[in-house]
């Protein structure tokens, strides 16, 4: 567990202690308007006329974080985690972020939550329709033999719980595989007792393609059999309340397309240096603060930080501002800083630099608690709840 220096309301971000996530809330909510806008006004030929933002909320799992998203313009109300334990962790935290962060962010509940992952198990599911009665929950399932677990323990509690399949778009990670399949799945949720059939999701995968002609190309291939299956199952009589798709790399993309109503954007808030290679007009909100701890030679230098406290699993992170310094290689608790040309003469012990994670989902699950800045000063610690809740 993290045990953090909490320091005084005010204070200058750059005096923090290290290592330390923070985020500027000033990019974060200009990232937050720049999808949100291009989104909610995009008429995605859905029943409604319009497409909504869902935001999936795993990758910083952060309450006060959601409340600025669902105050935020074409939000559907509600967002999208990948667990269980995440569900029930946002659900509980939400009435409670006014009391916890100084007021420095909108406040409300957490009540409108689409678990995307599978929830199997008996002791899960028991927790799930738990749930289910104090929330509106919706879950999403990709086998018959989960569709009949989820109405037996539903009916026997009393409860209802909102359903849509799930579709393999590429990414391989579950979801039904076929149109037909996803038309004999839904047609038997429809006719489960304690279910409501919702509509179908997906989740096409990391598009790291910076080609926009490419990238769209790719968006609509892998899409075209969800829209298909929508197709499919309002000419069965099924109605389709719900086509979840999308994430960052191809918001403006997806939502373009007739038949989605809500796009599962998620590292858009924060982001990191992997999607910001496809989507620049998103900025770093999030980075770790560390101190320089060593210069040992002129041409290196040590920080506080290292694979414990940057996630650097699927790429290193990226130093900001320094001119002729370069994140190279990281330890368990340290990393070292590679200098040239006017850097050597920077960066001296008590020093303090920022790195960029390459992979935020994995940064943030580092810490217990985001330390909220803006215009330079520290307004609140926010708890990071979705951190461990895994079940």
């Amino acid at each position: 567990m993290e045990r953090p220096i909490f320091q005084a309301i005010g204070s200058p971000a750059e005096e923090l202690d290290t290592p330390a996530l923070v985020v500027d809330l000033g990019i974060m909510e200009q990232n937050i308007a720049v999808l949100h806008n291009a989104i909610g006004g995009s008429d995605g030929g859905s029943s409604a006329g319009r497409v909504s933002v869902r935001p999936h909320v795993s990758c910083h799992g952060c309450p006060e974080i959601v409340q600025f998203q669902l105050s935020a313009a074409g939000s559907t109300g509600g967002v999208a985690v990948s667990s269980l334990a995440e569900a029930e962790a946002f659900a509980a935290a939400g009435e409670d972020t006014a009391a916890d962060n100084g007021a420095a962010s909108p406040s409300g509940a957490i009540d409108d939550i689409l678990i995307a992952g599978r929830v199997i198990t008996s002791a899960k599911i028991s927790r799930l329709v738990d749930l289910a009665g104090r929330i509106t929950l919706s879950v999403a399932v990709d086998n018959p033999r989960n569709v009949q677990d989820l109405s037996e323990a539903a009916q026997a509690a009393g409860a209802t719980l909102g359903v849509l399949v799930d579709m393999d778009a590429g990414y391989g990670f579950g979801g039904v595989a076929s149109v037909q399949d996803a038309v004999v799945l839904a047609q038997t949720v429809a006719g489960a007792p304690g279910l409501t059939f919702e509509g179908i999701m997906t989740y096409e995968g990391p598009l790291p393609i910076t080609d926009r002609a490419e990238l769209e190309a790719e968006t609509r291939r892998r899409l075209q059999p969800i829209l298909d299956t929508r197709g499919a199952l309002e000419q069965a009589g099924i109605e389709v309340s719900k086509v979840s798709a999308g994430s960052t790399y191809n918001y403006d993309i997806v939502c373009q397309l007739a038949g989605i109503t809500e796009v599962q954007a998620g590292v858009y808030p924060l982001m990191d240096m992997e999607t910001r290679r496809i989507r620049p007009e998103l900025q770093p909100a999030a980075s770790v603060l560390a101190t320089v701890i060593s210069h040992p030679v002129a041409g290196r230098a040590v920080v506080d930080a290292g694979h414990k406290t940057t996630g650097p699993d699927f790429g290193v992170p990226v130093l900001e501002a320094f001119e002729g310094a370069v994140a190279s290689r990281f330890s368990a608790e340290h990393g070292i800083l590679d200098l040239e040309g006017p850097a050597t003469d920077q960066l001296m012990p008590n020093d303090k630099v920022h790195l960029v994670p390459y992979n935020l989902a994995l940064c943030v699950n580092q810490y217990d608690y985001i330390r909220a800045v803006r215009d330079g000063k520290l307004v609140g610690y926010w708890r990071v709840s979705g951190r461990g809740q895994l079940g």
